[in-house]
């Protein structure tokens, strides 16, 4: 019997016993950091999006609940309890809630003056005495042209309404800061007797 003999590419036999070279391993390992940055990247991006998204939907849904809170109280006292007069409170000075309100699962932003992320805006001015609903307040987002709205129904559009109104504009801000820093929600709304 005759003995086989097996043919080889030269340097293929040492080629195969060598491993992989000093080169090959330091790309290989920056190809792999490469991808594990970026896949890393993508999942911090992710995270902050989606705590976003629920900051957004906490704001719409805390903006909604005090549209409904407004709606429950006795129309003739909806500007004295959420003003920010606490003298002209219904049931004296202090006892009603006032223009600013917590949002559970929102931070107040930095430096916010009364810490709290929600605020209630209406059509007024402060005289030095506590807020005044007034009629020729300027506030287009709040259906408050030049030139004023009739909120009392008399035909005039330049009365202090403070205690006879039938119309009563205000705007719901909630400002807040999250992972993408400073946000902001409002609601514009216009109360009707």
């Amino acid at each position: 019997m005759g003995k086989t003999m097996q043919l080889r590419a030269p340097g293929l036999a040492t080629r195969a016993r060598r491993g992989f070279s000093l080169v090959e391993v330091a790309l290989l390992a920056v190809f792999l950091l490469i991808a594990v940055g970026g896949l890393s990247s993508a999942v911090i991006s992710s995270i902050k999006l989606s705590r976003t998204t629920e900051e957004s939907s906490i704001a719409d849904d805390a903006a909604r609940a005090m549209a409904g809170t407004l709606q429950t109280v006795n129309f003739a006292e909806i500007f004295k309890r959420y003003n920010g007069n606490p003298n002209d409170d219904p049931n004296g000075p202090g006892t009603a809630p006032g223009s600013t309100f917590d949002v559970p699962g929102l931070t107040p932003r930095h430096g916010d003056p009364d810490g709290r992320v929600g605020r209630l805006i209406f059509p007024s001015v402060d005289l030095g005495l506590g807020e005044v609903l007034r009629e020729d307040v300027v506030d287009p987002r709040l259906g408050m042209e030049a030139g004023g709205r009739d909120l009392n129904g008399n035909g005039e559009t330049d009365d202090d309404v403070t205690l006879d109104y039938a119309i009563l504009p205000v705007r719901i801000v909630l400002e807040w800061t999250g992972p993408g820093g400073n946000r902001s929600h409002e609601l514009d709304l216009l109360l009707v007797l």
